[in-house]
């Protein structure tokens, strides 16, 4: 799986996530693994980064780790300011063992999810709950060598 590949599976998922779920959508952790991608809802988001970061430690360890997931997608309903009025969005980052994490947003009205805004790096202070995300796919092990039939994350 490259890069680009991880970003539209997880604005597929974005997308899928906004047609089935009521607002506000619960954020979720999207998991692209050799049998399945793994899509996890996590209603009760705490609203304090230090409890985020808790809450995403003990998924990373219990989850991705287990797993040796090389990738991940987040998931998260915000409000945004746009010239003074604030815009509801989807916050979709994603991001791959030695690669760092991206981030984009489309916005959210009555119709379901607009178009998706330029990725652009994640600044690790603005998440700062979600490095054990990263830190969990940093520690994956290498991909598979070329000739197995596994799909593996490729830069």
């Amino acid at each position: 799986m490259t890069f680009e590949q991880l970003a539209a599976l997880c604005q597929e998922a974005a997308a899928d996530l906004v047609a089935r779920q009521a607002r506000p959508l619960p954020a979720t952790v999207v998991l692209p693994l050799a049998e399945a991608t793994r899509v996890t809802s996590l209603p009760q988001l705490p609203e304090a980064d230090p409890d985020r970061f808790d809450l995403l430690a003990r998924f990373a360890a219990d989850v991705v780790r287990p797993a040796e997931a090389p990738c991940y997608g987040f998931l998260a309903e915000a409000s945004l300011d746009a010239g003074g009025e604030p815009v509801d969005v989807l916050v979709c980052v994603y991001g791959a063992r030695k690669r760092g994490a991206m981030v984009t947003a489309a916005p959210l009205d009555g119709t379901g999810l607009g178009e998706w805004g330029e990725p652009e790096p994640l600044d690790p202070t603005a998440m700062p709950f979600l490095a054990p995300l990263q830190h969990a796919v940093d520690a994956a092990a290498p991909p598979a060598p070329p000739s197995s039939p596994l799909p593996i994350f490729n830069g």
